[in-house]
């Protein structure tokens, strides 16, 4: 096997980091240490560097110029924020997207299909699974903004996508599955039968629902690791 790339392996750090601050098992406020995380990943310290570099280019940790990152804490504001831009740009290729045809049976297929894997994770109820459930509802929306057709919009979205799960430092707990269902069945069901205005309607609903719902836990209450 060649050995690898000092840039492979920084991506390979960011991957996994991001996954973990996503997950929650990188909790909002926690302090990442180069030295430290390049023991547990058996990697030397440039690369992880490297990774926290991207990390804070995306959003999700601040202070990587110096000796010791945090994972980002984000403020009321920041949240209206960020929910603002997902819905800015979501409900407009979701109706742009129908409008031109793009919402073709073959990508109502691929939604459901995104949907039902979705709520069969949320379902099991598992620390495993809700790695799964997380990683779905991303491809969920993400799916919903390439009916934009637009590779620009589409590639600052994940970025924006990333902080919002972020700030959910999702648990089993908080995580609610009726709901989940209810909104995004509401939001499959109205593209499936070409509805544009039902379909915008239910995402903004469920946009708005994620957002108050982020809103009525503080930051602040975020556990924090020394």
């Amino acid at each position: 096997m060649p050995k690898l790339k000092r840039a492979t392996l920084a991506e390979q750090a960011y991957e996994e980091l991001r996954s973990q601050i996503v997950s929650g098992r990188l909790p909002a406020g926690q302090r990442l240490l180069a030295d430290q995380l390049a023991g547990e990943l058996m990697i030397s310290q440039t690369p992880v560097k490297e990774a926290l570099a991207m990390l804070a280019r995306d959003g999700l940790i601040e202070g990587a110029s110096r000796r010791a990152s945090v994972v980002r804490r984000f403020t009321p504001e920041a949240i209206r924020e960020i929910f603002e831009a997902r819905m800015l740009v979501e409900l407009d290729a979701l109706a742009r997207g129908i409008a031109a045809g793009r919402a073709t049976p073959e990508f109502i297929a691929r939604l459901r299909a995104i949907f039902d894997a979705h709520m069969a994770a949320v379902y099991k109820q598992s620390d495993e699974a809700l790695v799964d459930a997380i990683r779905l509802d991303r491809e969920f929306h993400e799916l919903i903004v390439q009916l934009g057709a637009n590779d620009t919009i589409a590639s600052w979205h994940r970025v924006i996508q990333r902080q919002t799960q972020t700030i959910r430092n999702f648990t089993l707990k908080s995580y609610t599955p009726e709901r989940t269902r209810q909104e995004h069945s509401a939001i499959v069901d109205a593209v499936a039968e070409g509805d544009a205005e039902q379909a915008v309607s239910a995402l903004r609903a469920h946009l708005a629902a994620s957002r108050d719902a982020m809103m009525s836990r503080a930051p602040e209450d975020f556990p924090v690791r020394a």
